[in-house]
């Protein structure tokens, strides 16, 4: 298949893709910026943070990234792949760390930016008692990875006749089929300081500030129904009641609706290596994407930001993580690396490689 020409006066990553939307096929455009934090004063309308040079820019991806293998383990970076999202994703890959670095029981740590923020409490190792009745006092910790697979939750089909699963957060830790295999196994170190984990019974909400995969919830049940039905009478496109809240990754408490505008503040709490927090305002970008498809008159889409990602892992995990995947960019030069994605789309052409798309940033007044 041969893509449109792409005519990008940004210095963003601009991939075209061809999708399929309930009504057919699209044409769309997705737009990532990769900016890196930059210690001072905000510079005017690019924030805190400079465009990273083209070695360190992010390309838009097609697959979750996982934090282990894809089969058990929580999403460290979400896919790219989609045509709309009602709303902005702010999405955090951190690690958790104590204030000043010395270990303890247990601390807070927490993003921030406008109108959405998010707490969740980081607690050291620790155990079921009994059939999940009672945790045991955790010991000191200094740092943590925020991923799903620390909080409660977990799938357990040990047992065909009673499988049991949290849907919200089936990687987690304190579902069984039989409780009582809970006994000295590991206990969740992540939770909500308003509803903190005290029995496996009570099952308490999962707590993360990172991204939901694709079968949790409240994502799963808003793919619609893929049946027998709409295997005879749609197939490939989703069905009639596949609901664009689908494609939100972040937590609910954040996502941002409206939609962000760049130039919000924000703030990480202990989520960078000696704990405190680091301050930031998202730069203020504004584009225009222009599709020009032969036959038609060029139509003209100023996109919203609709995915935050902040990513606060260090050098060294980012080292790590270049050493497994040899298309993963070198380590950032700085303590925050943030993923801006927009996205625009017409009605595809029955040739695609006819089609022009102009991408250009336009300057607030």
């Amino acid at each position: 298949m041969t893509l449109p020409r792409v005519e990008n006066e940004t210095d963003f990553i601009a991939a075209p893709h061809l999708l399929v939307d309930k009504d057919g096929e699209k044409l769309a455009l997705i737009v990532k910026a990769t900016v890196e934090h930059e210690e001072g004063p905000p510079r005017g309308p690019d924030g805190t943070f400079a465009v990273a040079p083209r070695v360190r820019r992010r390309p838009v991806r097609a697959a979750d990234v996982p934090w282990g293998k894809p089969e058990v383990a929580s999403v460290r970076y979400p896919s790219d792949l989609c045509l709309r999202k009602p709303g902005t994703d702010v999405i955090v890959v951190a690690r958790a760390h104590a204030p000043r670095g010395e270990a303890v029981p247990r601390f807070d740590c927490g993003v921030r930016v406008g109108r959405v923020s998010k707490v969740v409490r980081v607690t050291g190792p620790r155990v079921w008692a009994g059939a999940g009745e009672a945790l045991t006092e955790p010991t000191p910790i200094a740092a943590l990875d925020v991923r799903y697979d620390f909080a409660f939750g977990g799938f357990d089909d040990s047992d065909p006749e009673k499988i049991a699963e949290d849907a919200r957060n089936p990687v987690g830790r304190g579902v069984l089929c039989d409780l009582a295999g809970l006994e000295g196994s590991a206990a969740p170190q992540i939770e909500d300081p308003l509803e903190p984990v005290k029995t496996a019974a009570s099952r308490p909400r999962p707590a993360g500030l990172g991204a939901l995969g694709r079968t949790f919830e409240p994502r799963r049940s808003r793919w619609g129904t893929y049946d027998a039905k709409w295997l005879e009478e749609r197939s490939p496109l989703p069905p009639p009641d596949f609901d664009d809240p689908a494609n939100l990754t972040a937590t609910p408490e954040l996502v941002s609706g409206p939609p962000m505008a760049g130039g919000e503040e924000g703030a990480l709490t202990n989520l960078t290596p000696g704990g405190g927090s680091l301050a930031f305002v998202l730069p203020r970008v504004r584009l225009v994407v222009t599709f020009r498809v032969p036959g038609r008159e060029p139509e003209v889409v100023r996109p919203y930001l609709d995915t935050v990602v902040l990513d606060a892992l260090g050098p060294i995990e980012h080292r790590q993580l270049a050493a497994a995947d040899p298309d993963f960019p070198p380590p950032p030069s700085g303590p925050l690396t943030v993923e801006l994605v927009w996205r625009a789309y017409v009605p595809a052409p029955r040739k695609l490689a006819d089609a022009t798309i102009l991408v250009r940033e336009e300057r607030a007044p």
